[in-house]
């Protein structure tokens, strides 16, 4: 082929292609599932070195990458120098020098940033918290105190777990928390997501776990605190 050939049929076929329209793509959909992450109720199941817990809470958006938390939990609190040990063949366990047992119940009002939102995909929101808020504690009798020296002593026999609890008391606090986690998946209707912080309370007035005699340190205590690892799953609203 003649080359002055090949270059006329060659601009031809350009014009060709430049004269064709341009090909439509649709527009972008907008992120309707934002706002969703913002805001919804759900349950968390909660670990920390004194066992479980569970707690219900309630986010609510603030602003595009801020929520607002509230949160109600459940869980019991122990003394660092408990230890127990199991007796016979059926599992029954005895708890030395323990006193009383102790549930906490913290609600705390706080604020959860989402952070690195322009550099993650919304599948995985990780956030940091802090939130505050008063703490109710109830202790009750680990043991039938008879003489009420605070000595478990021979023929006073252990309550069980529910067994002294018409004779507790409350115990008044304030605590918080500091922590980081992130939410998983981008569904509407629901989402699920991991926890790591540390939660302390401050009470008032003592709390006496253990046997006056346990220690030569006080066996009362006032602060409670440590990590706690908390999973979520929460139910988004409109």
């Amino acid at each position: 082929m003649h080359p002055i050939t090949a270059v006329v049929l060659f601009l031809l076929a350009a014009a060709a292609v430049v004269a064709q329209p341009d090909e439509v793509f649709p527009e972008a959909t907008p992120d309707s599932t934002k706002a969703r992450y913002g805001t919804g109720g759900g349950i968390s199941i909660r670990l920390n070195e004194s066992g479980f817990g569970l707690g219900g809470l309630y986010r609510a958006r603030l602003g595009s990458s801020t929520s607002g938390i509230v949160e109600l939990s459940v869980g019991v609190a122990k003394d660092a120098r408990e230890q127990q040990f199991f007796i016979g063949l059926f599992g029954d366990t005895v708890t030395p020098f323990k006193r009383n047992y102790m549930v906490l119940a913290p609600l705390q009002a706080g604020v959860e940033q989402r952070i690195f939102a322009g550099q993650i995909e919304d599948n995985f929101r990780p956030y940091v918290q802090v939130s505050a808020g008063p703490t109710l504690g109830y202790q009750w009798p680990y043991f039938r105190d008879v003489n009420g020296n605070g000595l478990r002593e021979e023929g006073e026999a252990l309550n069980g777990l529910f067994g002294g609890i018409g004779e507790g008391q409350f115990k008044l606090g304030a605590g918080g928390t500091l922590a980081i986690g992130a939410y998983f998946g981008k569904s509407r209707s629901s989402t699920q997501g991991v926890r790591l912080g540390y939660v302390a309370s401050y009470f008032f007035e003592d709390v006496e776990l253990l046997e006056p005699a346990a220690s030569v340190e006080s066996p009362a205590r006032r602060f409670f605190g440590g990590p706690v690892v908390s999973f979520h799953l929460v139910r988004l609203l409109d």
